[in-house]
């Protein structure tokens, strides 16, 4: 079991693309800013480190959230690929590691989520939660980090096992931790038709470290509405809605995080206000209480 009572607590953060808009440095020097910037890249760690130090140089901690890894599926990931992994992690200081479980490559080899244009999701059933539990463990092995596994978006569901008994029986095997992305659990209640809260009782809610928050927007499904994930997009008030009905019922979250690639910095630094409101009056832990206090 992967520990996680020294993982460091970060706070209400951002998460973005270090290349584009917004400036996390500039939003790190605004009052209120983020107290962490969370960000995607490659794997090499090289591509990233000019911009990683700019962030470190303004006060505030890294978090390395890619989406190159399969932590589900029949195909291994390569060796190499994970050594690089390990590098960046240990290069830019990362806490933990993590990423959504989904398929990101197919067959050998390696390769990005954008290169099968959107990540294909775990089929929920037994067969391929063995598959899940050995690529994590895959993963556990050669990252020199806690592992975090998050539910990948959702527009179509094939299986009948309850996310939270995928995801939970995942992690009492691995011990690996869990990160939640409100959007994410949407998208899946309204794939299934099913509510997330009807299997809280499989969830270990003492491993979810990490808590995302991320626009989107909804069309029209055959049989019913579809979550889409867009982060250049308003947070929906059903996103805002699953955030307040799962704050107290996770006693560990270390980070809380507004994805916002492409988001003008008046919206961000509105939404952390909103975040932070939110953790006062909902979160499980104190201690992230008290952070979202200090930030204010």
């Amino acid at each position: 079991m992967q520990r996680l009572e020294a993982l460091p607590l970060l706070g209400i953060g951002v998460s973005l693309s270090l290349a584009s808009e917004p400036d996390p440095v500039a939003l790190v020097k605004m009052q209120g800013g983020p107290q962490f910037v969370e960000y995607a890249g490659l794997a090499e760690a090289m591509s990233v480190l000019p911009e990683i130090e700019r962030v470190r140089a303004a006060g505030v901690p890294v978090l390395f959230h890619p989406s190159y890894v399969n932590f589900c599926g029949s195909f291994p990931n390569a060796p190499d690929w994970l050594a690089a992994t390990a590098d960046h992690v240990a290069a830019v200081g990362s806490p933990w590691f993590a990423q959504d479980c989904a398929y990101c490559f197919w067959e050998g080899g390696a390769g990005y989520s954008t290169q099968l244009g959107y990540f294909i999701p775990p089929i929920l059933n037994e067969a391929s939660l063995a598959f899940a539990i050995e690529r994590v463990r895959e993963v556990q092995t050669a990252v020199p980090v806690v592992v975090a596994i998050e539910p990948a978006p959702m527009s179509f569901v094939i299986g009948t096992m309850p996310l939270f008994t995928f995801f939970g029986r995942l992690a009492q095997e691995t011990g690996c931790a869990l990160l939640l992305d409100m959007g994410h659990l949407v998208s899946w209640e309204m794939a299934s038709g099913q509510r997330v809260l009807d299997a809280i009782a499989d969830l270990p809610c003492e491993r979810v470290i990490e808590v995302h928050v991320a626009g989107g927007r909804l069309r029209k499904g055959e049989h019913g509405p579809v979550y889409v994930d867009m982060h250049e997009s308003p947070v929906l008030d059903e996103v805002w809605q699953m955030l307040t009905q799962m704050l107290p019922l996770l006693p560990n979250v270390k980070a809380l995080c507004y994805e916002c690639e492409g988001m003008p910095a008046a919206t961000v630094m509105s939404h952390l206000e909103r975040l932070r409101e939110q953790v006062r009056r909902f979160s499980a832990s104190a201690a992230l209480r008290v952070m979202a206090g200090a930030a204010s």
